[in-house]
């Protein structure tokens, strides 16, 4: 290794990288640029001393025990639950990820911009209407949506997204709620009635979710509280899988319990397809459901900014310890 070099740098999923980050990480690492699926990744982590990740694979203790020498994981990502914490801690190696950057997240919007797109595309029949027409059809008695104006969007956990996909959605003229434990029920926030979670659910057209996930929000959404939206509504979640109970989201669906839902994350998106595979027949067969493939933060505008900004934080670290 160069002396002059902070360590041995792979990054595991280098398709599409920032060009001003990837110059500025070979400036000051020996990067291995890649792009790996897990096999591929077990057999090129023993020599390395940070490991980059998006969220392709899940980074647990059998690959930080192949990491011999492995002292940082860096993910441009604010959540981490496709990282083992525990055995990350118990290793002494660092997460080095976007949690917590409050100011410079104010403006990585693609997310929010997801969530109201999904909105959209689910009251509105998108997908389905444009399969429609470019298979020869043309009746659009079939595809009679739901607007958003005036109607009431159940914010659920009002951090950085949830703050800027309420002001989406009040733009679009709804009458927006919030629920957060940390927040007092019956405050007004921003503007907007601080209710339950149970009242909130009740009283929503549009329910939408932004908690981050931690053991404590385990399948926080689950039959009881799809049993307490109205039938009419929608339900979209852009956060995390793991917040909700697939099988009693798909038992939602199939009763008529909710309208409809749209989602971007799946619980345990890196393993099995377990309920994942109930999920996707009903949504090849049923336009009630809307699914994604975890593309909420997925636009170049945002990956280049986050990219670049822990490219900086990351030198930053290695240069103050050295």
């Amino acid at each position: 290794m160069n002396g002059s070099k902070l360590g041995r740098l792979l990054v595991a999923e280098s398709s599409q990288f920032s060009p001003k980050a990837r110059e500025l990480l070979d400036q000051h690492f020996d990067v291995l640029w890649q792009d790996l699926d897990r096999k591929e990744l077990l057999n090129h982590v023993a020599d390395i001393n940070v490991l980059w990740v998006r969220l392709r694979n899940r980074i647990d203790a059998e690959v930080m025990d192949r990491a011999r020498h492995l002292s940082i994981i860096a993910t441009n990502t604010t959540g981490l639950n496709h990282i083992d914490l525990e055995a990350a801690a118990a290793r002494n190696i660092r997460i080095l990820s976007l949690r917590g950057e409050t100011d410079f997240l104010k403006d990585i919007r693609a997310t929010a911009e997801l969530t109201l797109g999904l909105t959209l595309a689910l009251l509105r029949q998108i997908p389905a209407a444009h399969s429609h027409v470019i298979t020869g059809g043309w009746d659009r008695d079939r595809f009679r949506g739901v607007e958003i104006y005036r109607r009431t969007v159940g914010i659920i956990g009002y951090g950085r997204l949830g703050r800027i996909v309420a002001k989406y959605f009040e733009a679009l003229g709804a009458t927006v709620l919030l629920s957060s434990r940390d927040l007092p029920e019956g405050s007004v926030v921003d503007g907007y009635n601080v209710v339950s979670l149970d009242r909130l659910l009740a009283s929503s057209d549009i329910v939408s979710l932004h908690v981050n996930y931690e053991p404590a929000n385990h399948r926080m959404i689950g039959r009881e509280q799809f049993h307490r939206m109205r039938s009419d509504a929608f339900f979209i979640n852009t956060a995390r899988g793991e917040l909700v109970d697939e099988d009693a989201l798909l038992a939602a669906l199939k009763t008529g319990t909710i309208r409809g839902a749209a989602i971007d994350v799946l619980d345990n998106e890196h393993g099995s397809l377990g309920a994942r595979s109930q999920l996707l027949e009903f949504a090849r067969t049923n336009n009630r459901l809307i699914m994604t493939p975890h593309i909420g933060g997925n636009t170049a505008d945002s990956t280049y900014r986050t990219e670049e900004f822990l490219a900086e934080k990351l030198i930053s670290v290695l240069r103050d310890e050295g």
